[in-house]
């Protein structure tokens, strides 16, 4: 028969108290207040467009993230198609992903809304705005894309500039030599196109020299808005304006007095150039060296012209996807959200050499893999003396506005000034609209 010996249990009892406090302890110190205590993770849902060599960088890192910081739940969900309107859709509802990267011609609507908050520099560990802004090179001007009255509301995500791409082969063709005879000033692109045009029998063009791109709208602020700006106009103050006129002036004549080029003749922002049709394209970003080297092109870049009597020395538009947190998301995620977009967006090197990305922090600048990069340093420079597009809301609307100015000069024939008066009543009216 056992015997119980009542004060050997009671020490046993003790020493068990004791070990529980121990590990309670432990428990406490090692792991975040949320999991320690047992309480539900914050989760982060996290919406990115389709763009797939990114997509599986996000899934590795969003992966690394989550075991750094366990008390973080991440919902990644890349969009297949529609992610503009998708995005747009739900944020204008109330609802949508905690955490997104949007292009800047978004965010002025996004910041009208009231949708997005400014960036948490805080939670990230920065004293400052500016401490975290000094992370970039020329801050001021790269990150302005996401800066209102002062306050950044992103972390860049991908930063892009067009520049030149040039056929050598044509160039040569034509007895130029495609560094010292490329055009630097839009008064030397008419002169140097017309010797690189080729025509067939009927005086169709079966070459070009240089040409603009005529589809997407939004291409009135990245090239011509960009040349108004050149001259110190706006693309949103066209009449009267003689900046605007100029260059209307100057798109309406390569189209139709020079016949160099024209919405007939336009093909695609990459196909005109990797089929070999034209030997100027400047509407291309750094992302577009793999696909012009898989159409073997022997090719060199060179930045986009400028006014000789330019007053802005900027090239075509800086562009850039950023990291967004939703205003309507809960604080606890919205801090979640701000550290997953840190996170993602601290690997600068590896996304560029995996994905052609460019996020233009200073680190990037002395790697390696920048360095043995043709051409990066070309669009770095442009992107520090270059601009934005406006971040209006309607942004759309007003671009849309635009290539109906351009197309009644370039296509129907209506006078310029006539055109641009119409076309500044239409941005009128949308800018009024609440």
């Amino acid at each position: 028969m056992l015997r119980f010996n009542g004060r050997r249990a009671i020490s046993q009892v003790y020493l068990m108290l004791a070990l529980s406090v121990v590990v309670a302890l432990l428990v406490a110190w090692v792991l975040p207040p949320s999991v320690a205590a047992g309480a539900q993770k914050t989760k982060v849902v996290y919406w990115a467009h389709n763009f797939p060599p990114r997509a599986e960088l996000d899934k590795k890192y969003v992966a690394e993230f989550l075991q750094k910081n366990p008390d973080i739940d991440v919902e990644y969900e890349v969009i297949p198609a529609d992610f503009d309107a998708k995005l747009r859709t739900a944020l204008a509802a109330g609802t949508g992903p905690d955490l997104f990267a949007q292009w800047n011609g978004d965010m002025g609507t996004f910041y009208a809304e009231k949708t997005i908050v400014p960036l948490d520099f805080g939670t990230l560990g920065f004293a400052s705005q500016r401490a975290f802004m000094d992370l970039y090179i020329s801050p001021d001007n790269i990150l302005q894309g996401a800066i209102f009255n002062g306050v950044l509301y992103g972390i860049p995500n991908e930063v892009s500039i067009y520049a030149c791409y040039v056929n050598k082969k044509t160039f040569r063709e034509a007895n130029l030599d495609p560094d010292r005879d490329f055009p630097n000033t839009w008064e030397d692109v008419i002169t140097v196109s017309e010797k690189l045009t080729k025509r067939d029998s009927s005086g169709k063009l079966i070459q070009q020299g240089f040409d603009f791109d005529w589809g997407s709208s939004v291409w009135m602020y990245l090239q011509w808005g960009a040349m108004v700006r050149q001259l110190g106009g706006s693309e949103l103050k066209i009449s009267p304006s003689p900046e605007a006129e100029k260059v209307m002036q100057y798109w309406v004549d390569l189209a139709n007095k020079y016949k160099l080029g024209g919405p007939a003749y336009w093909t695609g922002q990459v196909e005109d150039f990797t089929s070999g049709r034209a030997s100027i394209k400047c509407a291309m970003g750094s992302w577009a060296k793999p696909l012009v080297e898989e159409a073997k092109i022997d090719y060199t870049v060179k930045k986009v012209p400028i006014w000789r009597n330019a007053k802005n020395k900027n090239h075509f538009d800086t562009y850039a996807y950023f990291h967004m947190v939703n205003a309507r998301s809960a604080r606890p995620v919205q801090q979640a959200a701000w550290k997953l977009a840190y996170y993602l967006d601290s690997f600068s090197v590896d996304y560029l050499v995996k994905t052609g990305l460019l996020q233009p922090r200073k680190e990037i600048v002395d790697s390696r893999e920048f360095k043995e990069t043709p051409y990066l340093n070309l669009f770095l420079e442009e992107m520090t003396a270059s601009m934005y597009s406006p971040r209006i809301p309607r942004f759309i609307e007003v671009a849309d506005a635009l290539k109906r100015a351009r197309d009644r000069s370039v296509v129907e024939g209506m006078d310029i000034k006539r055109s641009l008066a119409t076309a500044q009543r239409e941005i009128d009216e949308i800018m009024a609209q609440k």
